[in-house]
């Protein structure tokens, strides 16, 4: 009795889907699971049809605005006018995490969960720095 592999054939909506899911930053495995595709198939799609986080990070030319670690002046300068000086927005805390709150729970309910654990723990760690401080 011999056993044959059935292969599994995933349409483009499909591949559509796993892609924005593994650029988004959710892991192979875990989007090869959710998608029940196999996990050398995503990541040979990934390379040859240049959706990996490296070469999309290259074609936006991601450069970090952020200044110094102390200072966001620096950064804000780069985005304004020629000249002008900028003061770094107050955001109020509370209002901060509860938006976070809400923006991770729609992403959970369009399934990045982890993109809504990593929001959830930033706005922990928001909250524990306000009461702190």
């Amino acid at each position: 009795m011999e056993h044959h592999r059935l292969r599994k054939y995933r349409g483009p909506e499909t591949w559509v889907q796993v892609r924005a899911a593994y650029v988004a930053g959710e892991s192979a495995p875990s989007v090869a699971r959710r998608f029940d595709v196999g996990l050398s198939n995503l990541r040979r799609r990934a390379m040859a049809e240049g959706w990996t986080r490296s070469r999309i990070a290259e074609q936006l030319d991601l450069k970090p605005l952020r200044g110094g670690a102390d200072d966001p002046r620096p950064a804000l300068a780069a985005l304004s006018p020629a000249g002008e000086t900028v003061e770094p927005p107050y955001v109020d805390p509370a209002l901060a995490v509860a938006r976070a709150l809400r923006r991770a729970a729609w992403l959970l309910s369009q399934g990045q969960a982890a993109e809504a654990m990593a929001l959830m723990r930033a706005a922990e760690a928001l909250e524990r720095a306000a009461t702190a401080g």
